[in-house]
């Protein structure tokens, strides 16, 4: 009978005594059919959920490449844990659909970084669990950075424990742009950002109505239109979050401030939009010595993971962060599946 077998990956960090990710790969070789059982089974039993909350990140290495298959797998997963799939509102990616369950990750050029960021931290809705599935793998580069949210924490607490003071009292806003109708980035109107419920005849207004009714359930109330069109959100957040992982509660660094920072800092037009980075009790920005301590601690916080064909890694996006390196020569196929736990509770604010 098959079963999960826990490997090593060298580079693992250890995060209050547990490891940062833990991996495991299958016992002995199995089915399509078989593999799917198993990963139900041990979901149902909470394996799952209880490794994501302890360790934050799991790597199951399966050797399986198919998007069909995975999704499967992700519908054991997901289903047997008692998640449903998050739709997806407000991206800035592009984005296209693999399968029921599974769309690309990011299809920004190669050359391109992406910081760390939480899905969708800095919206009304955001995913509890993200499945990222290596399909095709042979590029140079291209390792995904996780960091987790506590280790990022604590060395900001230590390097700059007023920033940290001042996120917890004064809470985090960002003010971001979506374009109308741009060849560069992703507009408003693109399906995985605020055009889900468009159709082809609808008038600008219609449209604008439609956008803002998404806003408005999943993103932001804080709404408003240039003379152009585009739409303009500014995004209430607590940054940071309190989490419990059944033995401990401890302080997480939970936003996109590195994802959104790092593209200002270097200058990169990196999702297309304008962003700014503000506290949200009078507007003032952040200092740019209190961004780059956030920045340089996400780098130094990096558990950067080589992928291999066949990976399928799980992340609690409550405590950990993802991003993406560059990458050349040769191929990087890495999908998406976006899950969220049924009636769960309020994720907790941190508080000084």
């Amino acid at each position: 009978m098959v079963k999960l077998t826990k490997i090593e990956l060298p580079k693992k960090h250890i995060v209050y005594g547990n490891e940062f990710p833990v991996a495991y790969t299958l016992s002995t070789k199995a089915s399509p059919i078989e593999i799917e059982d198993l990963l139900h089974q041990e979901a149902k039993k909470g394996f799952f959920n209880e490794i994501l909350r302890k360790n934050g990140a799991v790597v199951l290495r399966l050797g399986i490449t198919d998007p069909d298959i995975l999704s499967k797998f992700i519908k054991a997963i997901g289903y047997g844990s008692g998640d449903v799939p998050f739709v997806q509102n407000g991206s800035t990616a592009q984005r296209t659909q693999i399968t029921d369950v599974l769309t690309t990750a990011n299809e920004g050029p190669g050359e391109l970084d992406i910081y760390q960021h939480n899905e969708f931290s800095r919206f009304k809705s955001y995913p509890s669990k993200l499945f990222f599935a290596c399909t095709e793998y042979t590029a140079k580069g291209g390792e995904t950075p996780i960091v987790h949210g506590a280790e990022i924490f604590n060395d900001i607490q230590n390097k700059d424990p007023k920033f940290i003071t001042s996120l917890s009292k004064r809470g985090l806003l960002f003010e971001q742009t979506w374009n109308y109708n741009s060849s560069e980035g992703v507009n408003w109107t693109d399906k995985y950002a605020f055009g889900r419920l468009l159709k082809g005849d609808d008038t600008l207004e219609e449209k604008k109505q439609k956008a803002e009714k998404i806003s408005r359930e999943h993103i932001s109330d804080d709404i408003s239109w240039t003379k152009n069109n585009n739409l303009v959100l500014k995004e209430h957040t607590e940054p940071l979050k309190l989490y419990d992982n059944g033995e401990r509660k401890y302080g997480v660094f939970f936003n996109s401030i590195p994802a959104y920072y790092g593209y200002i800092a270097y200058q990169v037009k990196g999702y297309g939009n304008e962003s700014k980075i503000l506290y949200d009790d009078n507007e003032e920005p952040i200092s740019r010595r209190d961004l780059d301590i956030a920045l340089e601690s996400s780098f130094s916080s990096e558990y950067n993971h080589e992928w291999q064909e066949g990976d399928l890694a799980i992340i609690d996006n409550f405590q950990v962060s993802h991003g993406r390196k560059p990458w050349r020569d040769g191929k990087r196929k890495i999908l998406v599946s976006m899950w969220d736990t049924k009636n769960r509770e309020e994720f907790p604010k941190y508080v000084v």
